[in-house]
């Protein structure tokens, strides 16, 4: 027994002798990529020393003498801190990601060398602005200059995957932006949604899945004024859809209207289902889930605050990954007396959602239908032509090599284009295989348009926006925008509150009804421009002394389509309700609004639970006790609420009664994952109480029905029938993943959490999580909230509150690598200050760069 002891206690040292040492291995192989944050450094590119200070949570404040010198020192700061973030974000755009994660990528690689990203950058670059293209090369020069100078001390990341980074070029930062425009893509998910219920159900039971923003509903814009041009009726509806154009050149058969429609839909199921797939495993691929993208932000005029200055508030919705989406940054520099800080996007320069001496501004989505499909016909007679508007036009094709990890050979993509847009379909065997030439069986192609294939100068409008002293410097700067729309919002230290829509918006010829800009045209419904920037929904100084943004719709009765992808009004209509309780209102009453976690979702969902047992005379005993307990509830997703699980539980129970056995399993999980219309459409559902969907099993029913499937479910997930065991934290958890986390031995040292938290998808404290993970394995886990947040008093401009989920360094290890995310997590903030001198009263940590 003795000797049987002493030998596991010999292995059990060996093991903790192994560990420990590959942790200081791992723990020198990390830290080797630390940089110092203080000292003189001499470097070349600058022409002025350039003071950098640093705060305890790692912000960069950079003092310039000069414009070119700031933003260089920008490029520098964000490779110190991003590089390897900034390296990947470039290479999933240019199709990259083969060379260093091998053949697993491949497909993706192809995918986004189809899209073209990186194709259309270099026409942007061509006709950016002189003064754009200065910026971004000075900030390439940063970039490059770090590179260079360490190039044997780069970041863990790039020696786990036995790499180096290649040069930072200007096109590079154009490449991210394109990317975030994709990345906030929803619309053409939601034609091949569409598309795919169409083809089972045909188009006018189709339409039962999918809601209108309701009217009586919070609008961005609520008092309906009259912007340029005349009003007129919400889309100028038709009565009868438009019939497509003939497939081939002989007459064909003549068909209805909806028949003719429904063929286009389902031709785009059965062409495009590859495209469909590749892009939903690639989000996956890259830590990007589910489509449910929503933000808040909102301004609250002086007559409404304690200081008689506007507060401007923001946080958007995105992923919640490792690094975090935004890099915090301070730019000043003395040759314009600019003074400017708040967040940008790592690997691209200006500050995109922040504020200068005079405004603030934020941002949301403004939830563009900004893509389109179209199905067109090859020409019969010419195999390398299609036919577009009764014109054959030539397939363009081009080659892409592609280079793979650990293979020799490198792969030889074909590529090929129409004039609206690559083609997509039958991706597997045309276009998106090696070597093929266009042959397919079909005799039709699928195209997309997408607005991020148009010309446009975001770096000039950012450059404009920092410099804003007012409402109508703001305003203009968006004129060279296009993606992704967004909302912006706007408070200034004068006292005005403003908001501008801002991105090329189309315009669709006969559009017959919302649902119809889903529609797979071929050439019928047609963009025929862009809404002009003057007639794009503004606000400024409204009635109200406040303006809310949270992905709701911009205006009602607004004479153009923008889209029908709106969030669910749950959030706006929260912070309207909120905001309408009081005046005198300071930032830290503001934090508790962006921190609020009651689900008016929750309470009209119940309302209908409720309703549904009025008229029942016999109700199970133990039933009954949590309907009981349910209508105590106050509404509140806290993370430590039993009851937060009960009503989600039966949130997601609701969804698989209503849907999932008339959609069969796979079309039930592409519904959710579009998830703000299944939310949206049940609310509309259930206040209508008269769709084809309850014909088989009432309303009141299925919601009986989902209430006791979830208490079962409950019961078998946590293993007891005591409510008190049931707490919504306990299920429902944040893990901030970094895109090597999934790797065991890497987990605990490159994620973050995870950690219990509170919130939902339509609460303000967006906690979202899939539905159908949560339905199928029973789990809640949080993939995308809030991705920063900020308040800014305009009564004091020389401070403002911040918070990123995990730190300012993409470093592990590192300590401002996750110092934030306890107090992300708590909904506390930090004081972020740009005043210099209380700088260096304040002992903040400093870099001087010297010109070499």
């Amino acid at each position: 027994m003795k000797k049987f002891l002493s030998g596991v206690y010999g292995y059990l040292i060996l093991i903790i002798v192994a560990g420990v040492t590959l942790f200081f291995l791992f723990s020198n192989l990390t830290k080797k990529s630390f940089y110092p944050e203080t000292g003189n450094f001499k470097v070349k590119g600058i022409s002025k020393t350039v003071t950098v200070y640093k705060d305890d949570f790692g912000v960069s404040h950079v003092s310039a003498e000069n414009e070119a010198d700031m933003y260089y020192t920008m490029g520098y700061m964000h490779a110190q801190d991003r590089l390897w973030q900034m390296d990947i974000s470039r290479r999933v755009a240019e199709g990259k990601l083969s060379e260093i994660f091998g053949k697993d990528a491949l497909e993706y690689d192809k995918l986004f060398r189809t899209i073209g990203i990186n194709r259309i950058v270099k026409q942007l670059y061509a006709q950016i602005s002189p003064k754009s293209k200065e910026i971004l090369q000075q900030y390439a020069n940063g970039v490059n200059y770090f590179i260079g100078t360490h190039s044997q001390k780069l970041p863990l990341e790039f020696d786990i995957l036995n790499y180096k980074p290649y040069e930072w070029k200007p096109e590079h930062s154009l490449m991210i932006v394109r990317l975030m425009g994709w990345e906030l893509n929803i619309s053409w998910y939601t034609d091949f949604l569409f598309g795919e219920i169409v083809k089972k159900f045909g188009y006018e039971k189709a339409k039962e899945f999918f809601p209108n923003y309701p009217e009586d509903k919070p609008f961005i814009i609520s008092d309906n004024k009259d912007k340029a041009g005349e009003k007129i009726d919400t889309l100028n509806i038709k009565k009868t859809p438009p019939k497509t154009q003939p497939v081939e050149k002989t007459k064909p058969k003549k068909k209805t209207a909806d028949a003719s429609i429904e063929d286009g839909y389902k031709n785009l199921v059965d062409l495009g289902s590859d495209f469909y797939k590749t892009t939903i495993d690639a989000k996956t691929f890259l830590g990007i889930e589910g489509t449910h993208i929503g933000s808040n932000s909102w301004v609250v005029g002086g007559k409404k605050t304690e200081s008689k200055k506007p507060i401007l508030a923001n946080d958007p919705h995105l992923s919640l990954s490792t690094p975090a989406k935004w890099y915090e940054i301070h730019l000043y520099n003395k040759q314009n007396n600019s003074n400017v800080s708040g967040f940008s996007l790592p690997g691209c320069p200006l500050i995109v959602i922040g504020h200068n001496d005079v405004i603030s501004w934020g941002i949301t989505n403004l939830m563009n239908d900004d893509s389109d499909f179209y199905i067109l016909n090859r020409d019969s007679s010419d195999n390398k032509k299609y036919v577009y508007n009764n014109t054959s036009l030539p397939i363009d094709s081009l080659n892409e090599s592609i280079k793979i990890k650990d293979i020799n050979d490198e792969y030889d993509l074909t590529v090929f284009e129409t004039k609206l847009g690559p083609v997509i379909s039958n991706l597997s065997s045309a276009g998106f295989s090696s070597k093929l030439k266009f042959t397919s069986a079909s005799n039709q192609i699928v195209t997309f348009r997408w607005t991020g294939f148009e010309m446009s100068d975001e770096i000039q409008s950012f450059y404009d926006l920092n410099s804003s002293k007012n409402f109508d410097q703001f305003k203009n700067s968006f004129r060279t925008y296009n993606l992704p729309a967004l909302n912006f919002t706007y408070a200034d230290t004068n006292g005005n509150i403003g908001y501008q829509a801002a991105g090329k918006v189309p315009i669709r010829k006969n559009l017959t009804d919302e649902n119809m800009a889903f529609y797979p045209s071929n050439g019928e419904i047609e963009w025929t421009g862009f809404i002009p920037y003057n007639e794009l929904p503004n606000s400024y100084n409204p009635k109200e002394d406040y303006i809310i943004t949270a992905n709701n719709k911009p205006e009602k009765n607004y004479k153009y389509y923008i889209s029908n992808l709106y969030e669910p009004y749950y959030r706006a209509q929260r912070i309207e309700d909120l905001l309408n309780q009081r005046n005198n209102f300071t930032a830290e009453e503001i934090k508790l609004i962006q921190r609020d976690v009651y689900s008016l979702q929750a309470k009209e969902f119940c309302k209908y639970l409720f309703d549904a047992y009025a008229n029942v005379k016999t109700v199970d005993k133990q039933e009954l006790y949590f309907l009981d307990q349910l209508k105590k509830w106050d509404y509140e997703l806290k993370y430590v609420s039993p009851l937060a699980s009960v009503y989600s539980q039966f949130e997601i129970e609701l969804y698989r009664n209503i849907y999932k056995e008339k959609l069969g399993d796979n079309l039930f999980r592409d519904y959710l994952f579009v998830k703000n219309i299944p939310v949206r459409n049940t609310s509309k559902l259930l206040a209508e109480n008269k769709s084809w969907l309850f014909e088989s099993l009432s309303r009141d029913f299925l919601l009986r029905k989902s209430f006791v499937d979830a208490i079962n479910a409950l019961k078998k997930k946590f293993g007891t029938d005591d409510m008190s065991k049931w707490a919504w934290g306990n299920i429902h958890e944040v893990l901030l993943k970094h895109p090597l986390g999934s790797v065991p031995a890497l987990s605990n040292v490159l994620n973050i959490g995870p950690f219990e938290i509170g919130g939902s998808g339509t609460t303000i404290a967006c906690a979202e999580y899939s539905f159908s993970s949560a339905l199928e394995k029973g789990t809640y886990d949080v993939f995308l909230g809030s991705s920063m947040r900020m308040i800014v008093d305009l009564g004091d401009q020389k401070k403002y509150f911040t918070i990123i989920p995990t730190g300012q360094s993409g470093q592990p290890l590192h300590e401002n690598f996750s110092d934030q995310a306890r107090r992300w997590l708590n909904g506390d903030y930090k004081i972020v200050i740009t005043d210099f001198n209380k700088m260096k009263e304040a002992g903040y940590k400093t870099i001087t760069l010297i010109p070499e």
